[in-house]
Order: structure tokens, then C-alpha cells, then sequence
């Protein structure tokens, strides 16, 4: 401040937001950070279909099968992220927590035009963290909520009009 009450900064307000980022096979993606309640080793974690931690239940999500990413999840590196949003909880295992970074806004970007089916419900947008290209998962999408819908295991749904799905790396 200047003797007369002004402001003489030239700082400008920068949106940031902060995220996860995690490896699967070859694919990196990144999760807002805000969800995250901890990272557990194969150890902590255990073999359960739970986790429970801080009086909290956890229950496995299958990312690498929502994606159809083939990920090993038997290596050392291998982590679970706890992870919470609104009254949704989930169990993440992943290949690998590659690590934590705020991202200015104008660093990351939407998805390109040619996606144009579900996959618009399961990326935010799409970002570069160590030369790599990460795809911001949408927090509702992984924990299987979206706009009241309730997931069903694929083998009990009843389609409600005749439409075949699309699978990820399936054209549209």
C-alpha cells in the first residue's frame, strides 16, 4: 500500500486448482485433490473389499476397469487413494501416485471436439505434468454418481430404450 491507501501491486489473481496425479498401465490421470483423504500402501490398505479409515467406510472402485486401462496392481509402487465427495466415498488403487501440483487454469485445457460422447461425463479436461499428458477425472464420474443416476453392475441393467453403449476407445 502507498501512503494515500492504494494498492501500487502489479500481482493479479490467479485461479488455481490442486491435483492428484496417478499412473494406470501408461496413462496418467489426475484427480482433484480436494477429494483426496489419504494414500495407503498395499500393507494399510489390506485385501478387503473396504477400507475403513478415521471411522470412515471405503468401498473398492475399479478404476482401471471403468477405463479399460490393463494396470498391474500388484507392484510395489501400487497405492490406494481415499477418496471422498459430497456423501461418496471410494477406495482408488492405482499403479503409482506420481504426485501432488496446482495447475494455474490456463494451463489446462478442454477436451478436444472429436470426444463427444460419455467420455464428456468422465474427463474434465486434459492437462501436461512432466511432459506427460494427464486427464482430469471427473470426482462424480469416478465415484459413480452423475446427476441422480444410480450405477448399476453391468450385468443387472435393463436398458431403457434400445442404444448400445460405447466402451472407451469405441467410436461414438
Amino acid at each position: 500500500m502507498s501512503l494515500r491507501g492504494r494498492q501500487n501491486s502489479t500481482n493479479l489473481l490467479v485461479e488455481t486448482a490442486s491435483f492428484l496425479i496417478v499412473r494406470l498401465g501408461a496413462s496418467y490421470f489426475a484427480l482433484p485433490a480436494a477429494g483426496v483423504r489419504g494414500v495407503l500402501t498395499q500393507e494399510e490398505a489390506g485385501h478387503e473389499e473396504a477400507v475403513t479409515a478415521a471411522e470412515t467406510v471405503y468401498q473398492q472402485v475399479d478404476l482401471a476397469q471403468r477405463l479399460s486401462v490393463v494396470a498391474d496392481l500388484s507392484g510395489l509402487e501400487m497405492r490406494t487413494v481415499l477418496y471422498s465427495i459430497g456423501y461418496s466415498q471410494g477406495a482408488i488403487r492405482v499403479e503409482q501416485v506420481v504426485g501432488l501440483t496446482d495447475v494455474e487454469q490456463k494451463d489446462w485445457f478442454p477436451l478436444p471436439p472429436h470426444f463427444q460422447c460419455d467420455e464428456r461425463n468422465w474427463f474434465g479436461g486434459m492437462m501436461l505434468y512432466q511432459d506427460q499428458l494427464v486427464l482430469i477425472l471427473n470426482s462424480f464420474w469416478v465415484l459413480g454418481e452423475s446427476s441422480g443416476v444410480v450405477s448399476v453392475p453391468i450385468g443387472q441393467a435393463k436398458p431403457l430404450i434400445a442404444v448400445t453403449p460405447t466402451a472407451v476407445g469405441e467410436s461414438c
